[in-house]
């Protein structure tokens, strides 16, 4: 029974972050939008990009990991203080290294996925502290 119970934890936390890793992508999208020339905006303004992006990604898994948390897909305490300020880092901290190395960010950099995942991971950190 209780292998059961940790099995469904598990795939519920694995839904959670797919979810929030799709989110990115959307609100990344929407936010596109608004900026009218966002490859020529990401060539001349870098900094600015990398900015938008860390953003987007950060609000992307935010929504989604809020709403996983509201409708009880995960059983934590929401900690949403902690958890954006952890996946504010995690989202920025590969952009600035990507920044850094490659100066200019083109589309399918690895730097976004891992900036991607690392936020996601940093929305979950203050609950896996939690419990230990």
């Amino acid at each position: 029974m209780e292998s059961a119970t940790k099995t469904r934890r598990i795939l519920a936390r694995l839904g959670v972050v797919l979810l929030q890793l799709l989110m990115t992508q959307v609100v990344t999208f929407l936010v596109s939008l608004l900026v009218p020339d966002i490859e020529g905006f990401q060539h001349d303004h870098p900094a600015l990009f990398v900015l938008m992006l860390g953003g987007t990604f950060t609000t992307g898994v935010f929504l989604g990991g809020w709403l996983a948390l509201r409708r009880g897909w995960l059983k934590e305490k929401p900690r949403y203080p902690a958890r954006l300020l952890a996946a504010l880092l995690g989202a920025y901290v590969p952009l600035v290294v990507a920044l850094i190395l490659y100066h200019t960010l083109e589309a399918g950099n690895p730097f976004f996925f891992l900036s991607m995942l690392a936020s996601a991971v940093g929305f979950h950190l203050p609950g896996w502290a939690e419990k230990e």
